[in-house]
């Protein structure tokens, strides 16, 4: 007996699956909720700040969270923001905590200096 396999419906599920794998594997330069979050948040800010906001992002996603977060700090210090602005920033720290849990050797006094500087600075003294 003799199986016959028809193979032409299964390659576009095969190219799909290895695609997802593919770009599953190159997460670190995708974008994140957070740095989606950050973008649509200072989508109507002047071109400078838009700049800024592409660093940080850069940064965050290459894993150089402190680097993101100073650069973060940088713009609320030079804008004010708003609640979707705070929001945003709020959700990259929040990643940014997530990301040293899961690898505490993240955890450096520069990461912590940035982190309260930032929240300080969004937030104000509560």
């Amino acid at each position: 007996m003799k199986i016959v396999v028809n193979r032409k419906p299964a390659s576009p599920i095969i190219a799909a699956v290895i695609v997802s794998v593919a770009l599953a594997g190159c997460g670190k330069h995708s974008s994140t909720p957070a740095t989606e979050q950050l973008q649509k948040s200072f989508d109507k800010a002047d071109a400078a700040i838009k700049q800024e906001i592409v660093q940080a992002n850069a940064a965050f996603q290459s894993g150089d969270y402190t680097r993101a977060l100073q650069v973060m700090d940088k713009v609320v210090q030079s804008h004010p923001v708003d609640e979707a602005q705070k929001q945003a920033v709020d959700a990259l720290i929040i990643q940014t905590r997530q990301a040293v849990q899961q690898n505490p050797k993240l955890n450096t006094p520069e990461l912590y200096k940035a982190t309260a500087d930032l929240m300080l600075r969004a937030h104000g003294e509560n």
